[in-house]
């Protein structure tokens, strides 16, 4: 699919307009290419993820010659794609019929509405201004060391 192709594609789901279908997609590359030009990351949920990345300085070879080259150390583009993305691809999930395949709603209970806010506050700990929790026992078990960065 090419960029054409794709802008008619976007304009049936737009009700058939393509110069809405047009400026939607010229804007949002250009606004990925601005974020990721300012050093920033962008970060679809279950979709994935656009980066900048440097590459060290190292030495190619000339194919034919064999003459070494030295390469400068450049930045570069990349896209990771998500579980669920790599998932649909892998075959290991399915498109849904009923709904947009990258809409995904959030998995975390925190930003989900509870259904009964009653009384919600006096089961929740509170924390303290350094944010410790006031009930000692609340603390969460230590799951472990803090990985390295890479």
């Amino acid at each position: 699919m090419n960029k054409a192709e794709f802008i008619n594609a976007l304009a049936e789901r737009l009700d058939g307009d393509q110069q809405l279908a047009t400026e939607a997609l010229e804007n949002t590359l250009d606004i990925i290419v601005r974020t990721i030009e300012s050093g920033e990351s962008i970060t679809f949920m279950g979709f994935g993820i656009f980066e900048k990345r440097s590459r060290a300085a190292r030495v190619a070879r000339n194919p034919h010659t064999g003459e070494s080259i030295p390469v400068a150390p450049t930045m570069t583009p990349v896209f990771r794609p998500g579980q669920y993305f790599k998932s649909v691809v892998q075959g290991t999930n399915s498109l849904p019929d009923d709904r947009l395949a990258a809409k995904r709603t959030s998995s975390h209970k925190s930003f989900a509405q509870p259904e009964n806010t009653a009384g919600a506050a006096a089961t929740t700990p509170v924390a303290a201004v350094d944010g410790t929790p006031s009930d000692p026992s609340a603390t969460p078990a230590k799951r472990g060391t803090k990985r390295s960065a890479r």
